[in-house]
């Protein structure tokens, strides 16, 4: 395996989905990062960073999330050989679909192939949070966990660090709206209330355990019905310009929820599949954006497996 070159196919995730702030995410099947790398002596490297937004992503090891990742799951394995590592961008940074907990993911589970799949599942993800705390500025899991595990992901608890993983139900389809603007992490994060009201603490707790009966039992309507969020959404709006516009177009046209994704600025919207494509979701939010003078790209997806090797 010295000289083989490992491809890792990353995927977009969308989190929070309603009032699982830091908690709830969702792998997607589209878009994806490739991550590729192969064995050297020593040192990890990083020569080559291509697709949407790479003249914004370092390439020094200390500061990327896919090599910083990969680091830690060296360390945790007790190995001391080098990565050579390529990275070819399918989800431009700052889009609020995990693109860098995709970057992170692959690194960990490119650095786990390499290593002879010595972690168990649960580990991995661990290693590529570590590389979200150093880039993102805060330890959650909600975007790499899916990323790694695919499907529903739910953080029971961060310390001690447990997830739960569900099969989302066949029928969800999700529509991905990415204007053209930029969230980072850091500055959606920083605009967040330090405390909440027990009256919303009651909202979010009641939508978020109905989302997770939702998911289980398959019942499309009530996962419509319970993503909501009294808290983040509203104190993130102002970052995604004619997003209530957006999501009321998707809503108008047949969604059966719209919502920010992640810290933003995309658009999220489920439909059922048995009766959308989805693609007249995606085109009334394309058009809205179009009217406005903005670009905005879009994806008619479904929810996937997490990372794999292609």
């Amino acid at each position: 395996m010295a000289d083989e070159w490992i491809r890792i196919a990353a995927p977009a995730t969308t989190s929070n989905i309603g009032a699982g702030f830091d908690i709830f995410g969702i792998s997607l099947k589209e878009p994806y990062d490739i991550i590729e790398g192969r064995r050297t002596d020593s040192g990890i490297i990083i020569t080559e960073v291509s697709g949407p937004g790479s003249e914004s992503i370092p390439t020094d090891p200390l500061q990327n999330s896919v090599s910083i990742a990969a680091q830690e799951v060296l360390r945790r394995c007790g190995e001391d050989f080098g990565i050579e590592i390529r990275i070819r961008k399918g989800i431009r940074p700052c889009s609020g679909i995990g693109s860098s907990g995709a970057s992170a993911a692959g690194g960990a589970y490119l650095a786990h192939i390499l290593c002879g799949e010595k972690l168990d599942p649960t580990e991995v993800v661990l290693c590529a949070a570590h590389a979200e705390d150093v880039t993102s500025g805060g330890f959650h899991a909600d975007n790499v966990a899916p990323c790694v595990l695919g499907g529903f992901t739910i953080i029971r608890s961060y310390e001690p660090f447990e997830v739960i993983n569900i099969k989302p139900p066949e029928d969800l389809g999700v529509v991905v709206a990415m204007p053209d603007v930029l969230v980072p992490t850091r500055e959606s994060r920083a605009v967040l209330p330090k405390e909440v009201s027990v009256k919303d603490l009651v909202f979010h707790v009641g939508n978020a355990s109905c989302l997770v009966y939702a998911m289980m039992t398959g019942d499309l309507g009530l996962i419509g019905r319970s993503v909501k969020d009294a808290v983040f959404e509203p104190a993130r709006a102002h970052l995604v310009p004619y997003l209530k516009e957006a999501e009321s177009a998707a809503m108008s046209h047949g969604a059966l929820v719209s919502f920010l994704g992640g810290s933003g600025p995309c658009i999220i919207s489920f439909f059922d599949k048995k009766y959308l494509n989805g693609e007249v979701i995606a085109g009334s939010i394309k058009s809205l954006y179009s009217e406005k003078g903005m670009k905005c790209d879009t994806w008619v997806t479904e929810c996937g497996t997490g990372c794999r090797r292609i």
